[in-house]
């Protein structure tokens, strides 16, 4: 669905920018930007999902998916810790080298699993989210099944659960105290943080709504959405979420949204649909991005490490940002080229026998 993979290009700009220029209007759109992705995680396997497919063989597509990256980029933030000494997440870890624990926990992706500041923050931090990823694809042969026995008509009421249940999460996550992330600087209760934005199961909701939605669009729902009126939805979302508890600002108040940018641009590739985000080059941003996810928090540090403040003091904030864009994605496409893309393609692939059920049609129901 090209304009799905288009919209992984906007994502992930959104996503940068929270990194690259922290503000409070761009860390809580990184924040809705992750959660678009988990949504759109939950679309996309639902809808590529093949009737005649095993759990075993979906685990290891997903496990060469996902873990060349993450092992180098793991691997290479090590190097970076022991040899400049920097810290991963500045003023929530202390620099250099974490121990053996947290960094193990980093690389099997169970460090988001208990609210430990050392776990939590520790190595490469934006594999917080691929922790998430982690569980979800754990589950999904369960979970899809479930789903796949609810009548057409009752998958807008599981939809309306999910997105309950996502607005429900910080609502449980306000009764939550104790010790802050980091006194005087990040206020916000730790087990609070955790348990509303790196807790795996408080965002299954929105994978689940992922795959609710893929049925339903496959079984015919096809607004005519388009995707900017939900992005400028989502920017709006996003202003008001800044007047609430830290809580809702990392999905509940974006759900909705996020939802609608999801289904209308599937919507507009099932109609046939030409948009922007079909480009060539905007795709080729959509399909390197997850290598620019796990890398461009790393450039960035390098960045600042070697050159920041005298860079940032001569292009301003916008010349910072491009130099710095266009520095990641050089990066993201050669971890894409070189090494993601040849071993996706040698082990991450389906593997069919002769005569072998294929992805269902993607016929669209009349009426």
């Amino acid at each position: 669905m090209p304009s799905l993979t288009g919209m992984r290009a906007v994502a992930a700009a959104g996503v940068f920018l929270g990194h690259a220029h922290p503000t409070p209007l761009f860390i809580p759109l990184s924040m809705a930007f992750l959660s678009f992705f988990f949504v759109l995680s939950g679309f996309v396997l639902a809808w590529s999902a093949d009737p005649a497919d095993t759990p075993r063989s979906f685990w290891r597509r997903r496990f060469w998916k996902i873990a060349p990256n993450h092992v180098a980029t793991w691997a290479s933030m090590l190097v970076l810790l022991a040899v400049l000494g920097i810290s991963g997440s500045p003023g929530f870890v202390e620099p250099g080298l974490p121990d053996v624990l947290p960094a193990l926990a980093n690389l099997l992706l169970l460090h988001t699993l208990l609210p430990l500041r050392e776990f939590m923050f520790g190595v490469n931090p934006p594999t917080w989210s691929l922790a998430s990823e982690f569980v979800f694809y754990l589950l999904f042969p369960l979970i899809l099944p479930l789903v796949l026995r609810l009548r057409p008509k009752r998958l807008p009421l599981a939809a309306l659960a999910m997105v309950a249940a996502t607005l429900a999460v910080p609502f449980i996550a306000l009764t939550l105290t104790g010790p802050v992330v980091v006194p005087g600087a990040f206020e916000e209760p730790l087990v609070r943080f955790w348990f509303a934005y790196y807790f795996p199961l408080a965002r299954l909701p929105e994978f689940v709504l992922g795959i609710v939605l893929a049925l339903m669009v496959r079984n015919g729902f096809l607004p005519r959405l388009g995707v900017v009126a939900p992005l400028i939805a989502l920017v709006a979302c996003v202003g008001v979420g800044t007047l609430l508890p830290m809580a809702f600002t990392f999905a509940a108040v974006t759900i909705v949204p996020v939802a609608m940018l999801v289904v209308g641009a599937a919507s507009m590739d099932v109609r046939g649909v030409r948009s922007v985000w079909q480009r060539p080059g905007v795709l080729l941003v959509g399909q390197i991005s997850f290598a620019f996810y796990l890398t461009h928090y790393q450039v960035i540090l390098l960045f600042d490490y070697f050159v920041g403040d005298q860079v940032r003091g001569a292009i301003g904030p916008v010349g910072t940002l491009l130099v710095l864009m266009v520095l990641c994605t050089a990066a993201a496409w050669l971890l894409y080229r070189f090494f993601e893309q040849p071993l996706v393609e040698r082990f991450g692939t389906r593997r069919r026998s002769r005569g072998a059920a294929g992805p269902r049609p993607r016929e669209v129901p009349s009426g």
